[in-house]
């Protein structure tokens, strides 16, 4: 994938609106995905695209209101 203004902007839509299906639109099958924060002193690490779907819905649970 060609990363673009308009890809960024699409991500950043689907992020701010809490839509995991369009997030994941975005992430390849062997993704790694990094939380500044979490319970490992580095944050949290997701591996392949259901954990990380499966941490941005936990986030999102804990924190609706993020952007």
């Amino acid at each position: 994938m060609t990363v673009t203004h308009d890809t960024l902007r699409g991500f950043l839509a689907a992020f701010n609106s809490h839509d995991l299906d369009a997030i994941m639109g975005y992430f390849a099958d062997d993704c790694v995905f990094y939380l500044p924060r979490g319970a490992k002193p580095r944050g949290d690490v997701f591996v392949g695209k259901a954990d990380v779907r499966a941490g941005l819905a936990t986030r999102f649970e804990g924190i609706p209101d993020v952007h």
